[in-house]
């Protein structure tokens, strides 16, 4: 089979993750709600996220993000409850790479979300997504030691194929990162 590569990616604004929560684009109207995750090192940290501010993210969120989603960079999306309209996380598609059909996902849940595997069901409705969009493979690295976030890629279906080392941020330091990966096939 020969894959040509990528000229536009077509990721929906928003989708469906289960009967309760839906994805949909970050607006400058979460902003307040979500910033507060960016300096959370239990979520910000972990996920790689600045530490931005309120003010700082409602720049980004205007003037930066429409630039960098139109270039595959940088595609986030909050997780929102479809019953009170509240937003519990986030889910993001970042580093998007068309000659290679390949595409990182990262995710976050405010504490009272985790535990019901909606991390995971967030992940496998990003990969539908993904897939459907012509991508062939799509990663994930997490920070040695985050238990957590390996079984929500392991419940997902994701393999894990090794360590960079050193790849990630973490506490002001440069840690190493096991790599995932799901492809299209499986």
């Amino acid at each position: 089979m020969t894959e040509a590569p990528l000229t536009t990616l077509s990721i929906r604004d928003r989708f469906e993750i289960d009967g309760q929560f839906v994805a949909r684009r970050l607006e400058e109207r979460d902003v307040a709600i979500v910033a507060p995750a960016f300096s959370d090192p239990g979520i910000g940290g972990e996920n790689g996220m600045p530490p931005f501010g309120e003010e700082e993210l409602y720049a980004v969120v205007r003037d930066l993000l429409p630039k960098l989603q139109e270039r595959g960079v940088l595609l986030p999306y909050v997780i929102e409850d479809t019953e009170n309209g509240s937003i519990v996380g986030g889910v993001t598609l970042r580093h998007l790479d068309p000659m290679r059909g390949v595409i990182e996902v990262g995710y976050w849940l405010l504490a009272e979300a985790r535990g019901r595997g909606l991390a995971t069901n967030a992940v496998r409705a990003v990969a539908r997504e993904v897939f459907a969009s012509g991508l062939w493979r799509l990663e994930a690295h997490v920070r040695i030691g985050n238990d957590a976030s390996d079984r929500v890629l392991e419940r997902a279906g994701f393999t894990r194929e090794g360590t960079k080392r050193r790849y990630l941020r973490h506490d002001g330091e440069r840690v190493d990162a096991s790599v995932y990966s799901l492809l299209a096939d499986e």
